[in-house]
């Protein structure tokens, strides 16, 4: 759970989106298993492949250079975006707003998973449990269990820190965020995306507010459209970054 007691992240979430047009723009959220593709007719229950263009395509021949997404809201968007960028491969987007890491995990563990277990994967767990370091890790460890004999090609995002009293620097959540992620680079060092530092670096130091952000080592409110979501350009960032990693691996 979240410490903000007023408005915690499944709410936020959701009215965030609903707020930004996204939901609309995506045709819903909440208890799906993931967004469609912007463009597509709704999604069913067990997420969305889509190859590069965002066209679902249904029976289409799968291969091991595909990519299989998991984590919440944020990720939610973010493998939306990718999708495109990833010429002629297709992309699972198991994005689901408002699961821990223990539901995320759970989705991973079933057929959806199993399906894509040779798959190239890419886990961002851990946003809506964030203070959960122990639980976070065994999450992960159990979804990268699960992957193919052999099949050694996954990477494991930073949990991304919000902007808030609570988790920014000098919070206190800020040092067990900061923890949790140094544990995970510990536990696969060769697999680890620190997307946290990423996007923090990502600020517009001319822009007060990003300047502002930078200090307190938080992604900048330039790609942020609350203190956790980020935005179109935001997440668009997250995606090239990713998109680039696994080019850089041959993946």
């Amino acid at each position: 759970m979240l410490h903000d007691p007023v408005l915690p992240m499944r709410r936020r979430t959701a009215l965030s989106l609903m707020a930004s047009g996204f939901i609309a723009a995506c045709g819903g959220g909440g208890g799906g298993d993931a967004g469609p593709v912007a463009g597509s007719a709704p999604v069913p229950p067990g997420g969305t492949d889509a190859l590069a263009g965002g066209t679902p395509q249904p029976g289409a021949v799968e291969t091991r250079r595909d990519v299989a997404v998991w984590g919440d809201s944020l990720t939610y968007r973010m493998a939306d975006l990718l999708a495109p960028m990833l010429a002629a491969r297709r992309v699972y987007n198991g994005g689901v707003i408002g699961e821990t890491s223990t539901e995320i995990a759970r989705r991973q563990a079933g057929p959806q998973g199993t399906s894509r277990a040779d798959w190239v994967n890419v886990f961002w767990y851990g946003h809506n449990n964030q203070t959960e370091s122990d639980r976070i890790v065994a999450d992960l460890a159990a979804s990268i269990a699960r992957l193919a004999p052999g099949n050694h090609r996954f990477l494991v995002l930073a949990l991304v820190n919000q902007a808030t009293a609570q988790e920014a620097r000098g919070g206190e959540d800020y040092e067990g965020i900061l923890r949790t992620n140094r544990i995970l680079q510990a536990q696969w060092p060769s697999h680890f995306l620190d997307i946290r530092e990423f996007l923090v670096t990502q600020a517009d130091r001319s822009r007060w507010d990003d300047d502002r952000d930078f200090l307190r080592d938080v992604p900048p409110a330039s790609l942020r459209h609350d203190a956790i979501h980020l935005n179109d350009e935001g997440s668009a960032r997250v995606a090239r970054r990713v998109r680039n990693e696994l080019a850089s691996r041959g993946w």
